[in-house]
């Protein structure tokens, strides 16, 4: 298939050819659903804690009377009914969860095919800046007209900590590796930025033809 190569202003330079078994896939949600799950829950800290009954260090013994007094019955200082302590409260977990890495790929494959259908995906020849400052990357992203949050892939030869500096004080703007780029990044991000390297790399990675032929050489 063809893809539109823009550059740094917008405008159309070519069109460059691109793996149908990425750029082609039909959309599992099923199986993207449950990949950005597993990926969410493996984000979780799971440290969560709160005083059990058991973990609060007061006397066990009776406050009053059970009657007599006129009052409500009591019983130990370290009931949670009289503060201190939760009934049934979070303890820490692992809320890790495994995914089949063939799962992951196909969801990567199916995500980058549906936003290029969409029109969200914008392929740019070189993402070169003279200066690097931010309000030049915010005058390039506002060239192609992008709402939303914009996630810009590029290829690990392309980053540079000034580029990472700079974009990193644009609200809606992020960078990543285009060996790096997941599920719920993709997802998340109205607007995908990629360079021509950076396609030429995720293509070598998640492209099965292209991994066999290096398994080969």
């Amino acid at each position: 298939m063809q893809i539109e190569l823009k550059n740094i202003k917008g405008e159309v330079v070519k069109k460059v050819s691109a793996s149908d078994y990425i750029w082609k896939q039909e959309m599992n949600e099923d199986l993207v659903h449950q990949v950005v799950v597993a990926q969410r829950n493996n984000m979780r800290q799971g440290t969560s804690s709160t005083l059990r009954r058991r973990d609060a260090n007061y006397s066990t013994a009776k406050l009053r009377a059970q009657k007599g007094g006129g009052r409500a019955r009591v019983g130990s200082r370290s009931s949670h009914v009289l503060g201190n302590s939760v009934a049934h409260g979070p303890q820490p977990r692992s809320f890790s969860q495994k995914v089949h890495k063939k799962m992951k790929k196909a969801a990567i494959r199916m995500v980058l095919s549906e936003k290029l259908k969409d029109g969200e995906i914008t392929l740019l020849e070189k993402f070169e800046i003279k200066d690097v400052k931010t309000k030049n990357i915010i005058s390039i992203v506002d060239s192609f007209g992008f709402k939303g949050r914009s996630l810009v892939v590029l290829d690990k030869s392309e980053i540079e900590i000034n580029l990472l500096n700079s974009v990193r004080n644009i609200k809606n703007v992020s960078t990543i590796a285009a060996d790096l780029i997941n599920t719920y990044d993709l997802m998340v991000a109205k607007n995908l930025l990629i360079t021509q390297q950076a396609l030429k790399s995720i293509e070598s990675i998640w492209d099965i033809s292209v991994s066999k032929d290096k398994v080969a050489k």
